[in-house]
């Protein structure tokens, strides 16, 4: 009996002590996802948007497992969906919600009949942002205007403008992400990530 408590403390304490140790460091990650997502092999770039394709696999790094259970509690293979995060406009400059951006579409992403994508924006710490609209992610469900072509522009800031229908509200200040979920992909997507025709980000009020 005496052993089984002895081993069960170690445990607890080892575990506590490991977490005290790591959790500094997953809050760094949270609070600069952009720092975790270009940090080692397996990040894919296009663009502003960035992804991984080593998500809910059993090679998966252990930071990156712990980081994605800290801000989402799961994610599903590539096969099933990809994630885009963007965390700067197409300049390179951090998105920030004291400015307003277009988020261009050129074409559909490219899901499956049967898939389905959308756009979300998060805050610094990761979280939805509050809207009196109830209005937090847009997406091929969402009563978006397009051009003729085919593509659209959904405006991102924290005013809401003339038209609604291609608005997604940010904060009002601070720094942001931008989301961009592909669920049911097309087969072949993950193995051409380079040349998916990626939304470009651009600040309407940068100088």
């Amino acid at each position: 009996m005496k052993k089984a408590i002895i081993i069960t403390s170690v445990a607890v304490a080892s575990f506590l002590a490991g977490w005290t140790l790591m959790a500094p460091s997953l809050d760094y990650f949270v609070k600069h996802p952009l720092g975790m997502l270009t940090a080692g092999k397996g990040t894919v770039r296009n663009g502003s948007w960035m992804t991984r394709f080593d998500l809910a696999r059993s090679n998966t790094p252990p930071l990156i497992r712990a980081y994605i259970v800290r801000i989402g509690i799961a994610a599903n293979q590539a096969e099933e969906a990809l994630y885009w995060n963007a965390y700067t406009d197409n300049m390179d400059r951090l998105l920030d919600g004291s400015h307003s951006y277009n988020v261009h579409f050129k074409e559909r992403p490219p899901i499956q009949d049967t898939g389905f994508w959308s756009l979300t924006v998060y805050d610094k710490d990761s979280y939805l942002v509050p809207s009196k609209e109830k209005r937090y992610a847009v997406g091929d469900r969402s009563p978006i205007t397009k051009s003729h072509d085919g593509s659209f522009i959904i405006h991102i800031s924290s005013h809401r403008p003339n038209n609604a229908n291609n608005w997604l509200p940010c904060p009002s200040s601070g720094a942001f992400s931008l989301t961009l979920r592909m669920y049911v992909p097309l087969k072949d997507a993950p193995k051409r990530t380079e040349a998916i025709s990626m939304p470009e980000i651009a600040c309407l009020d940068c100088r």
